[in-house]
C-alpha cells in the first residue's frame, strides 16, 4: 500500500513556540512580560504548488510548496495563532496577562522540512510531498519538524516509497 500524495489545501496542523510581549500581572502592577508560548497552527498547503500537475483538478505540492495559516487565525483574540491564544508560557511567573499578549516576530508560513517528500516521485523536479510530511511551520525558535501535512484533498493516488 503507498501514501496519499498531498494536494492544494490540504491541512497543516502542529504547535508552535514564538516570542512574545505584553503585561504581566502583578506584583509589580503593570510590569512588562516578555516570553515564549505555544500557538496551535491551524493551515493549509497554498503557495508555490505544481500547478502543471494536478490530481482531482487541485494542484500538487512539491517539496518547495508553502503553508499558511488559515483565515482569522492571527486575528486575536479568538484566533488560535495570535497573542491571547497561547499557552505554557516560559516564564510562568509572573503571569502574562493574555489579552496583552502580541508575537513578536514573523507568523503564518511553513515549508516542508528537510525530511519531507518522496524519494522518486517527482514534479517539475521537485520531490512531491506525501501524506504524514513534516512541515516547519512559523516556530520563532526555529524548532524544525513542529507540523504535519495531511492528505484530505484526494483519496485515490499513492507513492510507494
Amino acid at each position: 500500500m503507498g501514501t496519499l500524495v498531498v494536494v492544494a489545501d490540504d491541512p497543516v496542523a502542529g504547535t508552535d513556540k514564538h516570542n512574545v510581549a505584553g503585561a504581566a500581572t502583578p506584583p509589580p502592577p503593570g510590569a512588562p512580560y516578555a516570553g515564549i508560548g505555544d500557538y496551535d497552527y491551524a493551515g493549509s498547503m497554498t503557495d508555490q504548488l505544481a500547478d502543471f500537475f494536478t490530481i482531482g483538478g487541485k494542484a500538487v505540492a512539491v517539496v518547495t510548496s508553502e503553508s499558511s495559516l488559515d483565515p482569522g487565525e492571527t486575528a486575536p483574540p479568538a484566533g488560535g495563532h495570535s497573542g491571547p491564544a497561547g499557552s505554557n508560557f516560559v516564564p510562568p511567573s509572573p503571569a502574562p496577562v493574555l489579552a496583552s499578549l502580541t508575537i513578536t516576530e514573523p507568523i503564518g508560513t511553513g515549508v516542508p522540512s528537510a525530511t519531507a517528500g518522496s524519494t522518486f516521485a517527482k514534479a517539475g523536479g521537485d520531490a512531491l510531498l506525501l501524506d504524514g510530511d513534516s512541515i516547519d511551520t512559523c516556530d520563532g525558535l526555529n524548532v524544525p519538524m513542529n507540523s504535519t501535512v495531511t492528505s484530505s484533498g484526494q483519496d485515490f493516488v499513492t507513492c510507494s516509497e
